[in-house]
């Protein structure tokens, strides 16, 4: 059965970043699905709404974003592939407004973590939002002129807002990095590189020690990039573990190195379409 005709889901409204990545990935006329959530998003493709989900899974300013791990538990689903896209932030407001003139921004956590030092020095207040794009409807449905959103050039567009400053990150290298997930049928990744990165979700797991003989246990075998625990969940019981390593070996080394641990391979993919 083909899947290309259906769409991607991502979390958020239009004009987040993660529905630019999911552009990136599956190209500029892919056709997207909002979702209000991150179990949203995965829903839509266990359910067959969706042949993928792209979800943010850490920024390499404000770390890692919670939940996937958790959100991964109970789903038959695979990582097929990743998107590591550079972020910059626009300042919008109401049209006619002036940046000497605003006295708060609104916009994600992870998007105000990422620009701290600049909304400090022009000594803005901040005001979180789990839905930056809701913020922007909000922002033009009041037509407060001393509120500003912090978000993508596209999200301006959609709603109408003007851009009074932009490029803004606190570091140059400003990247969030996508996972792309489908289900386990859409999902034939065959080796195309010597390298390939696989993931694994391990757990529930009781004594952290076990995390640490994963690793050098991986690392024994010549896997490289080793991240565990990685995205793991507040209760620190799951997580999901990535690793670099020669593209015909992933399973085989997860294979020698769990053995009795709970464990559910997440996928390999080939690590060229990262951006």
């Amino acid at each position: 059965m083909s899947f290309d005709h259906l769409p991607v889901s991502f979390c958020g409204a239009p004009g987040a970043f993660s529905e630019e990545a999911a552009r990136r990935y599956f190209g500029a006329v892919c056709s997207t699905l909002t979702s209000s959530s991150l179990e949203a998003a995965l829903g839509a493709v266990e359910d067959g709404r969706c042949k993928a989900a792209v979800i943010a899974v850490e920024n390499s300013i404000t770390g890692t974003f919670t939940g996937f791990a958790d959100a991964l538990a109970d789903r038959k689903l695979e990582i097929a592939g990743e998107v590591v896209l550079p972020i910059r932030h626009c300042l919008m407001a109401v049209p006619g407004s002036r940046l000497d003139g605003l006295t708060e921004v609104i916009s994600h956590p992870s998007a105000l973590g990422q620009c701290r030092d600049w909304i400090a020095k022009v000594g803005l207040a901040q005001r979180a939002s789990d839905d930056t794009a809701a913020a922007a409807q909000d922002l033009i449905a009041t037509g407060q002129t001393g509120c500003a959103v912090l978000g993508s050039r596209s999200l301006a567009s959609i709603y109408g807002l003007e851009i009074l400053a932009e490029g803004l990150s606190d570091h140059v290298e400003n990247v969030t990095r996508f996972l792309v997930l489908t289900g386990p049928s859409a999902s034939n990744w065959k080796p195309k590189t010597l390298v390939a990165r696989s993931a694994v979700l391990v757990g529930p797991v009781e004594e952290p020690r076990a995390l640490r003989n994963l690793r050098i246990g991986l690392e024994s075998l010549d896997a490289t990039r080793v991240r565990a625990p990685f995205l793991g969940t507040r209760d620190g019981r799951n997580f999901v573990v990535e690793f670099d390593h020669p593209a015909d070996r992933g399973l085989h080394m997860v294979e020698a190195v769990l053995g009795n641990m709970p464990w559910r391979m997440l996928g390999t993919w080939d690590t060229r379409r990262a951006s």
